[in-house]
């Protein structure tokens, strides 16, 4: 099973990233959903889907940066 489902994502509002950075309106961002039963294991302690936010900055840094072109989670 895969351990997260990424999702292209254009903010309309303020979030914290998973990191330092902040997420600002109009910045587009990665959304991970991850269920419970995968290898991380956070969604099997919360019991449900868990979602995670990831900034642009950190995206292209952890080789994530394809995601974010457009249709770019499109198989």
């Amino acid at each position: 099973m895969a351990e997260t489902i990424p999702r292209r994502r254009v903010a309309r509002k303020s979030h914290y990233c998973c990191g330092q950075y902040r997420i600002q309106p109009g910045d587009v961002y990665l959304e991970h959903t991850e269920f419970p039963g995968s290898d991380a294991g956070y969604a099997d302690a919360a019991g449900h889907p868990v979602r995670h936010r990831e900034c642009s900055e950190c995206a292209l840094r952890y080789g994530r940066g394809h995601l974010l072109a457009e249709g770019g989670d499109q198989p």
